[in-house]
């Protein structure tokens, strides 16, 4: 009798094993395949979707400064960025548009288009007069420069007193 109850034990204990062994080797799998999906991410948004978004509000202007001095006729300013952000075409065009009380003339139309000069978002270049803006984002802070700008006044027409708005300007704005 105690032949007959050895081999069934043996083949409970080898059926046990065998158990594990798949056990252990479906775990292996499971974690080989959670350890792959950890890797980098194909849904990253491109650069240009992520500056958008952190561009795309409505800002209040806090300072205007032409060649480091003050400028206070600029009342009550905000700008408006806006734009559906396009995979085709991740570098324009965007909107944007002004409202408040400007000088006469002013570095700025009221409205248009911009763009963003290249695929890392760098700077933005203005539609109409391809002007390039750089730009800087920090927290709910927005500057934006113009370098040594030289183009006509906007607002005043083609007799506009271009040599008023000529020099490098510095906009500061905070989100709304």
């Amino acid at each position: 009798m105690r032949n007959e109850v050895i081999p069934y034990f043996w083949i409970l204990k080898q059926e046990k094993m065998n158990v594990m062994k798949r056990l252990a080797w479906f775990l292996l799998a499971v974690l080989a395949v959670g350890l792959a999906a950890c890797g980098k991410s194909d849904d990253a948004k491109p650069i240009n979707q992520t500056k958008l978004e952190e561009l795309s509000k409505t800002w209040s202007l806090t300072s205007a400064k032409l060649d480091g001095n003050d400028r206070n006729d600029f009342t009550n300013v905000t700008l408006t960025i806006s734009g559906s952000f396009n995979g085709a075409n991740p570098l324009g065009p965007y909107d944007y548009d002004f409202n408040g009380t400007f000088p006469n003339p002013s570095p700025w139309p009221t409205d248009g288009e911009w763009t963003f000069s290249d695929e890392n978002a760098t700077s933005i270049i203005r539609g109409g007069d391809s002007q390039v803006v750089t730009y800087a984002v920090s927290g709910n802070q927005l500057t934006l420069t113009i370098s040594g700008y030289s183009g006509p006044g906007f607002t005043g027409g083609s007799f506009s007193r271009t040599k008023a708005v000529t020099g490098t300007w510095i906009f500061t704005f905070t989100a709304q």
